[in-house]
This record gives structure tokens, sequence and C-alpha cells, in this order.
């Protein structure tokens, strides 16, 4: 008789203890900024399917310009998911997790992957995408001008 009463009470205080625990997380505000990316960017490394090209071909005059007014120009180019000039838009601004991008020649939207991350102390623009044939994955890393 004494184990089943050792197992309510055992039952009891775990039930106590699990309703008197706070739920911190649903509680706490989020004061992430918008992400802003607007600027210059001149890429920095590009790899194809894990291999960094970044020393056999040259991407000094490689860049993405985004604006504030939406609008994007690409100088030179390289295999991208887009050409030319465009519009942009984040999927989430405060949370991105890619970049909708349409071309001027062609309106339909293509969404590449965005990370955003701090590298050596310098903000960094990370795209990723493949083009036509899943097999071949480019990912671009920009920094800002």
């Amino acid at each position: 008789m004494k184990i089943k009463q050792l197992i309510t009470l055992l039952g009891v205080f775990g039930y106590l203890l699990f309703v008197s625990c706070d739920d911190e997380l649903s509680t706490m505000t989020s004061d992430e900024p918008l992400k802003d990316i607007t600027g210059k960017w001149n890429v920095v490394q590009l790899t194809r399917n894990g291999e960094d090209l970044t020393k056999r071909l040259n991407l000094t005059g490689f860049s993405i310009d985004f604006k504030a007014d939406g609008t994007y120009n690409l100088s030179e180019q390289l295999p991208f998911v887009v050409t030319g000039s465009g519009i942009y838009r984040l999927n989430d601004p405060q949370y991105p997790f890619s970049i909708l991008m349409s071309a001027v020649d062609n309106p339909d939207e293509v969404a590449v992957n965005l990370q955003y991350p701090v590298v050596a102390g310098k903000r960094q623009l990370s795209l990723s995408f493949s083009l036509g044939c899943s097999g071949n994955s480019y990912q671009y890393n920009f920094e800002r001008e």
C-alpha cells in the first residue's frame, strides 16, 4: 500500500511541477529588425555544387545593386537566376529566407534562397539557386560595398 501512496505522491508532485512552470517563450517579445539589403553587393565567393570557383573566374565586375525602391540591377553576366535589371522583394522583411526576383524582360517571380550571416565581422549576403538542372546548384556570397 505504501508503494501506491508513494507513486501517487510522486505523480501529484510531478503534475504540480509541470503546471507551475511558466512558458517563457510565449511571453518573449521579438525586437528583430527588418532586414535591409539595399546597396551594392560585390561577389566574394562563388561555388557550384560545393566547388569553389572564385579563383578560376574573374568576379571583380559582377555585382548586384538592390535599391530602396524595390528594384535591382546586375552588372556583367555570370550564371545567375535572373538577368539585367528588375524588381525584388523579401519573402518576409523581418525573417527572410528568400528573395523573390523578376527581371524586366521576364515578369515571372523566381525565389532565390537567402542567408544573411556575419562573416569575419562583415555582413554577407548569400544567395543560392539551381539553374534548370537540379544537379547544379550555385551559391554566391556577397559583401556590401
